[in-house]
């Protein structure tokens, strides 16, 4: 009996047609996997148009009276970075939150606060890795994030390359994720929270903002299990947010109606 040859010219055409339908058979299920994943769009930080937008850049710097920053766009670059110690240029990823001069009263916090080298720090919605760079001023170590954005991880990385520090990131819900040992045993945690608006309705529930109390309250009721024994969280949220929080010992600082609350673990 004769062996079945089959020659190239058959062979050539017939694996383009197994890779032709595997192709359309892929490009099938990704359509129907976008049809039945609604929820990713739904979350507020992935919008078409804001993925449109392009990147822009902020100025920061620490010095003798503390912490400051405004947008590139208002300086003159060569007059920037004349010591790469105390002053940083990062971008500002689409999606991801800029730090501003409202949040000076949160920065000065972190750089008077009794972070020490060596120190684990924690930060939770690290957005920009804005806070992570001064947490990383004092500590002189690792410092560990989590950001439920996929963006501000990456802008996060981005932060610390130019900011010449060491981040380990991780991309989660700290309401939801399971926890691994780097959440535990922190000397210091610290976020910049969604704003608690409680009083009024919030008019548009962003990427960056609006919480009724449940972010607050999921978090102070994670907050012990993160912190070592005479650890410390620094958290920046509105007034309205010092009623929900009933540890031992806190201590609060006002500007406006904006408050930072540090809770001492004990």
């Amino acid at each position: 009996m004769k062996r079945l040859q089959i020659g190239i010219g058959i062979l050539r055409p017939l694996i383009l047609g197994i890779l032709l339908g595997a192709t359309l058979f892929l490009s099938e299920r990704a359509k129907q996997w976008e049809v039945k994943q609604p929820v990713a769009r739904q979350r507020g930080w992935l919008h078409d148009d804001l993925y449109d937008t392009p990147c822009r850049w902020c100025y920061m710097k620490v010095d003798e009276d503390g912490w400051l920053t405004t947008p590139v766009s208002n300086l003159k670059l060569k007059e920037l970075i004349h010591t790469p110690d105390k002053e940083i240029v990062i971008p500002i990823l689409p999606t991801v939150y800029a730090p501003n001069s409202d949040d000076a009263l949160y920065y000065n916090t972190i750089l008077e606060s009794d972070i020490e080298q060596g120190d684990k720090v924690l930060v939770i919605g690290t957005g920009s890795g804005s806070d992570a760079w001064v947490a990383s001023l004092k500590s002189q170590s690792l410092v560990y994030a989590i950001d439920i954005n996929p963006m501000a991880i990456a802008n996060t990385k981005a932060t610390a390359r130019l900011g010449n520090f060491q981040v380990k990131p991780t991309l989660g819900d700290i309401r939801t994720i399971e926890l691994c040992e780097d959440f535990s045993n922190c000397d210091f945690v610290l976020w910049n929270m969604p704003f608690l608006d409680k009083e009024g309705e919030i008019k548009e529930v962003n990427f960056h903002d609006g919480d009724r109390g449940s972010i607050l309250e999921s978090f102070l009721t994670l907050l012990p299990s993160l912190l070592n024994k005479d650890g410390q969280a620094i958290i920046f949220n509105t007034a309205d947010a010092l009623k929900l929080i009933n540890f031992p010992n806190v201590t609060t600082k006002r500007s406006g109606n904006n408050a930072v609350c540090i809770i001492r673990n004990e």
